[in-house]
């Protein structure tokens, strides 16, 4: 004989209200609120700019089997407007985007050569510098990009080491090697976040951004400052940019997203 269904037990059941913010990230932003915020906005509308052309002074092929090619638009620090930056890897790009974000760097060039030098044979030889800094001091940096997997013959080291000695005084004042040891993937990642929403300003939400800020104290998440902000998703943008122009500080390690911790600072 079949028992009768029991439809209390069948009825979709609420599931009860839960504190996320002792869990790991990935699982609050797997289950965290799903809202919309509220926006007292219309839509941005981002002007038309044609970015600035490719500085470097070498072609990248952007056909390669070896190794990652990358072109960004991002600002350029002199002219403060959109300009094409091109990368031959992925470590080339991330510290590209680090470098940027230092204050103390005016300018940066990409592929920077060819620089002629006197290679470890003794013939005469041209290279080309992954990245040359221009410091706001006048100070020259040339940077050698490699993943460390390159390094492991010497070859490379040796090129290096040839070139600081024998090339033309005046290019640099400072050669440096940078590896992806170097450059923490969160710093990256953030430096490159960062980059992309400089190209368009937001005012209206910075200005509201600032008014919330004034009455804020202590640590607060990044997602309920953008809910007292009433910017809708505007509000994401001019704050993480607030974390990189002396605005905020930034509480929480890690990659910056909806529940990094920041701080008023003006």
């Amino acid at each position: 004989m079949n028992m009768s269904l029991d439809h209390a037990l069948m009825e979709h059941a609420t599931s009860p209200e839960m504190d996320l913010s002792g869990m790991p990230e990935a699982f609050q932003r797997a289950y965290g609120p799903t809202e919309p915020f509220e926006n007292d906005f219309v839509e941005l509308e981002m002007p038309d700019l044609v970015p600035l052309p490719y500085r470097g002074n070498r072609k990248i092929n952007p056909r390669s089997r070896g190794s990652t090619r990358i072109f960004s638009v991002w600002l350029d620090l002199q002219t403060r407007t959109p300009r094409n930056y091109g990368f031959d890897s992925q470590v080339e790009y991330h510290n590209g985007a680090v470098t940027l974000i230092d204050p103390s760097v005016a300018q940066i060039q990409e592929q920077f050569g060819p620089i002629p030098f006197i290679d470890e044979d003794g013939k005469p030889a041209n290279h080309y510098i992954d990245l040359l800094i221009t410091k706001k001091s006048g100070r020259k940096i040339a940077v050698a990009v490699k993943p460390t997997k390159r390094l492991k013959s010497g070859r490379f080291m040796r090129q290096l080491e040839a070139l600081q000695k024998t090339m033309p005084s005046g290019i640099a004042d400072e050669l440096r090697l940078v590896t992806e040891a170097c450059i923490p993937r969160a710093e990256a990642f953030n430096a490159v976040m960062y980059q992309r929403f400089s190209l368009c300003r937001d005012i209206e939400v910075e200005i509201r951004l600032r008014d919330v800020l004034s009455s804020a104290t202590g640590d607060i998440s990044i997602c309920d400052l953008a809910e007292r902000c009433r910017a809708g998703g505007r509000a994401f943008r001019p704050i993480v940019r607030g974390i990189f122009e002396g605005l905020l500080a930034k509480q929480s390690s890690g990659r910056i997203n909806l529940f990094t911790k920041v701080r008023r600072l003006q």
